[in-house]
Parts: C-alpha cells; structure tokens; sequence
C-alpha cells in the first residue's frame, strides 16, 4: 500500500494540488487525494523502482552482492604481488568467524554495478526502512517550483519552503504492513533462532536503526539484568535467614559493591555491543559518515520541531562591523562567540530550574521528610498525618503530576535554546537537547532520595520513598503512554472509517486495480494508513530516560533496596513490552534514520556508574550501621532510646523501624574516639579500589578482540591491497 502522506494546510489552492501531484506522478509516485475538513492528505508510494536505486547509490548505501566476481584481475594486472597477498586475503576467509563472512559479501551499491547486487530473481532486495530513507530524501531535494510556490523566498528546496510558510503540515511514513508481535514471537519459535536478536533485526528492517537502537539497548540491559536478579535473591534470603535488616546487614554492602562493579561491566559489555550492531547494520566507516552529509536534514528538523522551522542549519547569519579591514577594504565579520551563545541559554533555563528546586523543597516539607531543626524546614505547609498511607500516596502522586508538568514546560526552553546555538547538522543539535533535558529531569527524579540518604541520614525512609515513588511514577507512564493513547485511538478509528467509506466508487475502485485487492481488504489497510496519520508523534527520549533512571535506581540507592534490581527487571520487562506495543499500533510511524549508536546515553551510563561508588559508600558509611559489621574494632554502638508517646509510636508505619524502636532503641554506631582518621581512611581506600576496578574492568573489556575487530582490520588491509 502506500508508503508517505503528505497533509497540507486548507490553505493550499487546488492548482497547487494539481501541480505537486503532477510533479509527483512524473517522477514515478502513485497517489491518492483525500480531502478531509481541515486539512488534504496525499497518500504516496514509489513506484519508479530505477529512481529508489539512484537515490540509495547516491547515498553510498551498502548491499550485499550476490555475484562471485572478484577483484582478483584488477589486481593481477596492476600488481603480481598484491593478487598474492589479496588470494590469501580470500583464502583465509575459510577458518573465520561466520559473521566475518557474512559482512564481507556487503559493499556500496552503484546503480551501475546492480546487477552484482539482484539475487536469483533478478532482483535488488531492499527492506522497507530503506525504502522509506529513499522516498524522504527525493521529497526533501525536490527543488523549489515558482508554479507550485508563488511565494518563493529564495529557499532552495520545495517541501521545505511550503512547511515554512504553513502549507505542508506534516510529512507521515505509513506501515506497510499488518503488524503481529504474536506471530513474530511464534515464528521465532518456530525459526528455532535467539527471540531478541531476531526482534532487534525485525524492527530494524522495518522502522531503522534509530529505532533498532533503543530495543537492541533495552533488551541487552534486561539480559545482564539477570544477573543482578540471582544475587539480589541469595542477599535477601541470606539477610531473612540471619535476621538482619538494611541498617545492619553485612551482606547489602556486598552486593552494593558486585552492582557498581556490574554496572561498570555492562556499560562496557554495551560499548562492544554496539560497535557489533555498528558493523552489522553498516553504520560505521565513510560511507555512513558520506550519507549522513549528504542527506538533507533541514526538512527533517522542521518536522520534529514545527515552531522553530525558521532557524536553518547549513549557514550561521553573519554580521559585518562598520570597520573597515586595512588590508582588504573590506568590512570586518563580527563572529558570534560561543560563551555568550551558551550563556544566553543558562540565563533562559535558569528560571524552571529555581522554579523546579522551590517545588522539590516544598514537596519534600508536605511529605514531612524536613525536620523542624533543619534549614530547609517551612512550618506553613506542614501538613499533619502525612505519614499515613493513603495521604503519602496522594502526596506523591501530586509530586509527580507537578514535576512532569514542569519537564514538559521545561523540554520546549531547551529545544528553544538549543535552536538558538545554531548547530550546523541535527545530531549536535539533539545531543545538546538531550544533555539539557537529561541534567533537568535526573535532578528532579533524584533530589528527594539524595535529600533523605545523604542529610536525613535515614536509610528506612530512603527505602520507603524509592518504592513509592517508583510504583507512583510506573503507573504514571503506563497511563499516559499506552492507556490514553489507545483510548484516543479509538476516536480516531470511528472517524477515519467513515471518510473511507465516503471516498467515491471511482477512486475505491481504482485504489483496489492498483494492489490488487478487494474493496474490503482495501478498506481495512486505508483506514489504518489514515488513522496513522493522526496518531501522536514518538519521540525516543522520554523512553531512553525512563531507561536510565531505572539504571540510576539500580546503582545509586543499592544499600537500601536489597531487591531493586528484581523490582526493577520486573518493570523492564514490562516497558519492553509496553513500548513494542505502542511503537507499532499507538503512535505514528517514526522516520526511519541511520544511525550508529544510541548517542550521549552511554556517556550518561558511565556517569552514573563513578557517581554510584560515593552514593552507595555514603549509604554504607554514614547513613546506617553496615560499616560497623566489617571494621567493628573501629567503632562503638550506642543505644539511644527515644522518648516518644504511644500515639507517636502509633503513627509510625514501618514494622522494622517499630520494633526496633520498642525492643532497644536506635541503633547507631560513631568512631572511637582515636580511631575517626582510621575510619575515614578506610572508607577512601574503598572508594580507591572500587574505582580502580572500574578503570580494569572497562580497560580489559575493551581490549579484548572480537570477530568485529577483525572485520575492521581485514576491510583496512583490503583498502591497502586496492591502492
């Protein structure tokens, strides 16, 4: 069926219609005008199979060839020496890795050379994610028209132009096919094949690999999760064998420990991941670094980001002094300077930061998390019983209703100041979003507990308010993300078959002649591709962060939640499925774009990783007693018993910190007097080594050698052999 659909404005003439649709038929396009109330769709497909070709040639996109021709003659002639060298190059290839020669059959299609690249059928395979880079990028080249664009502002490109003066309200890919995660999972089965990396390949051949990214990072995140899973259950099972709770227990500082180092391990185990799905999906080397120049990006931007078309990336404005150079004459360039670029940028997003930290310290007053003798304590906003079950939990909720409010506010600033530092290509231009928003909302996600573990000093409530927060916040993007969407969904679908069914007898007809289908099979796949056109638009970031957090969950709070990372491979599990769902039936079909990596969240992993060593010692050190079980020559227990009143200790909900406090009071632990440097020195020399097994374990991880390194060095030494 049909591909892309272009939706303009009501404010295109029917002329223009006409011309953009002639335009199109001519290039070799397949179309169909809807008219709705507000707005024209042309549904699209290409046809003009010779003008695909072209384009991916002109994009350097690499194919596998299917014909056995070698360079060997080439060779042979230029070199007696090198057809040596290059006949043991190919003889070699025998006792490789199985992917080595699966990667070397593939090579850059030339439209000329085709013929290398059909298969038995004569015929070039090409999946529907490349398809789909093809169509963007002839649309996004279409030179502009003074025919179909009277009011031609001098920009080069058509559709360009007509988005920046409103006409052209959206570009949508469409699917091109029925989706069924139930017979993909049972064709898997069947196939007998590893189910994650058979997703991973699926969704990568269908939606890019930008797309492909995410899931391939999620799922290799839920795998190693395992792990994590196995000694968490043998730390709680040993923790209620002994009776030791989590102030006290020896074994929570061990597994804190074996987590920050697992973390270490997998963010490296990710790195070499993905330079595997780097080689396997070809997005690595010149030819990718030639693609990605020569697409045009422009249209692309201004489709993600609608209000802010205006600002272009191929060229900063230039400003001329009124000074003249003494050497040339001619008037000298005032250069922007970038300090004062970023700076304006801090200024602007200065205010939702002070607006977001105002909020955290009141939320964390109401919650009745601030005692009356500390700093931030705010006696006006006290609210009484707070620490009631059902209260706690609407607090919470209120928490975390505000605090996304506030991030999405937020995210259009940081998309507003990151157009403004004028970044010359879209991949800087998302990084530096992302570093914004990611710095934003891990602040806001994080304040409470670094407030509760690190000033309070209290490890129980800490536990008490990750798990809260945690379930609150679950259920928050399991609403928002698919249960709201498909109730809107459901709007849509009563709509869109009603224009379907108002479509003329001529135009069904001629839709069904041209796929060959009945006019029920037609109706059902239209309807779809309609209702597709309306869905909300996907943005990968939200997804990324929710991965991230629940990584910086894992890491930083270890001491405290002995089953963290049960609870939260369990929630994994559950946004893998979650976010498969609504990629596939409740949002738009994203663009499929190359990319090689799953950009600056790895960088942020690594970050998290150093952090979670201070986090978990403090957790270990200061915040609860478990340093008194491994050096408890350098400490002494006290037994402060708390004057409290029966109704007091009614309120308290927490049955461990109760009988605790009716049976012998709060334990606490401080260092001998004669000992307090010993102590600390112990705690640094800690620190010292976990961070020095860190630096090993990403070291030798790195420095092993895999199939994909070999690959790299052949094609370097083959490049050799052909010079």
């Amino acid at each position: 069926m049909y591909e892309v659909a272009l939706l303009f404005n009501e404010k295109i003439s029917p002329d223009q219609i006409k011309s953009i649709s002639k335009l199109l038929n001519d290039l070799g396009f397949g179309l169909t005008v809807i008219i709705q109330n507000t707005s024209i769709i042309m549904m699209l497909y290409l046809r003009n199979n010779d003008l695909l070709l072209q384009t991916l040639s002109d994009l350097h996109i690499e194919l596998p060839k299917y014909s056995k021709k070698s360079h060997q003659k080439s060779i042979l002639v230029q070199n007696r020496k090198k057809f040596e060298k290059y006949r043991l190059f190919i003889r070699i290839r025998e006792f490789l890795d199985k992917n080595i020669k699966e990667m070397e059959q593939y090579s850059k299609f030339k439209y000329d050379q085709k013929q290398k690249f059909e298969n038995t059928n004569n015929v070039v395979e090409i999946d529907s994610y490349l398809r789909e880079i093809a169509i963007y990028q002839i649309l996004a080249t279409l030179q502009n028209n003074n025919q179909i664009n009277p009011e031609n502002s001098g920009e080069q490109f058509l559709f360009v132009a007509l988005k920046q003066q409103g006409i052209l309200l959206d570009i949508c890919p469409m699917r091109t096919f029925r989706h069924s995660t139930y017979k993909e999972l049972k064709q898997c089965l069947q196939m007998n094949v590893n189910v994650l990396d058979y997703l991973v390949v699926r969704i990568r051949s269908q939606m890019g690999e930008q797309i492909a990214f995410y899931f391939g990072f999620l799922l290799y995140l839920i795998k190693n999760m395992l792990i994590l899973v196995v000694f968490g259950m043998i730390t709680y099972s040993l923790d209620e064998y002994f009776d030791y709770d989590v102030t006290k227990s020896p074994f929570e500082p061990l597994y804190a420990a074996l987590t920050v180092l697992w973390a270490a391990y997998f963010v490296s185990q990710w790195n070499q991941k993905q330079k595997e799905y780097q080689v396997r999906w070809r997005s690595h080397g010149k030819n990718y670094d030639y693609m990605q120049s020569k697409m045009e990006l422009s249209l692309l931007k201004c489709l993600k980001h609608k209000n802010h078309f205006s600002i272009q990336e191929s060229t900063k404005k230039i400003v001329y002094s009124n000074e003249l150079d003494p050497v040339t004459g001619q008037k000298i360039q005032i250069k922007q300077n970038i300090f004062s670029i970023y700076l304006n940028s801090i200024i602007r997003i200065i205010g939702y930061v002070i607006a977001l930290v105002i909020f955290l310290i009141a939320s964390l007053n109401m919650r009745g998390y601030v005692d009356s003798k500390q700093q931030l304590y705010i006696e006006f906003i006290q609210i009484p019983n707070c620490k009631n079950i059902y209260i706690s939990y609407l607090l919470a909720i209120i928490h975390v209703v505000v605090v996304n409010y506030l991030n999405s506010k937020y995210k259009q600033v940081s998309i507003t100041t990151s157009l403004s530092e004028d970044h010359k290509c879209l991949q800087t231009f998302e990084r530096s979003l992302i570093i914004k928003r990611f710095t934003f909302e891990i602040f806001s996600a994080f304040f409470d507990f670094f407030y509760i573990g690190f000033v309070n000093d209290d490890i129980n409530q800490l536990k008490q308010e990750m798990i809260q927060m945690f379930m609150v916040d679950e259920f928050r993007r399991i609403m928002t993300e698919t249960i709201l969407p498909s109730i809107s969904k459901l709007r849509l679908i009563k709509y869109q078959n009603s224009i379907v069914k108002g479509l003329s007898e001529l135009q069904q007809n001629t839709i069904c002649q041209e796929f060959q289908m009945n006019n029920h099979e037609m109706q059902q796949v239209l309807q779809s591709q309609l209702i597709s056109c309306f869905l909300p638009k996907y943005e990968s970031f939200d997804d990324y962060l929710e991965i991230i957090l629940n990584f910086g969950y894992v890491c930083f709070f270890t001491s405290a939640v002995r089953m963290a990372g049960i609870v939260v491979t369990t929630f994994l599990f559950i946004e893998f499925f979650s976010d498969y769902y609504k990629i596939y039936h409740l949002y738009q079909k994203p663009f499929a774009i190359k990319s090689n990596s799953i950009g600056p969240w790895t960088k942020a992993m690594d970050i998290i990783c150093v952090i979670s060593v201070f986090t978990n010692l403090m957790l270990f050190s200061v915040a609860s007693d478990q340093i008194v079980k491994f050096f408890p020559s350098l400490f002494e227990e006290t037994n402060t018993q708390p004057s409290i009143t029966q109704s007091q200790y009614d309120e308290i909900e927490d049955n461990e910190i109760k009988i605790m406090v009716s049976s012998c009071g709060l334990l606490t632990a401080r260092p001998l007097p004669n000992k307090s440097s010993q102590a600390t020195l112990v705690v640094i020399l800690i620190e010292h080594i976990l961070l020095i097994l860190i630096y090993f374990i990403k070291k030798i991880i790195s420095l092993r050698q895999t199939w994909v390194d070999i690959y790299l060095k052949r094609q370097e030494y083959k490049r050799t052999l052909k010079e």
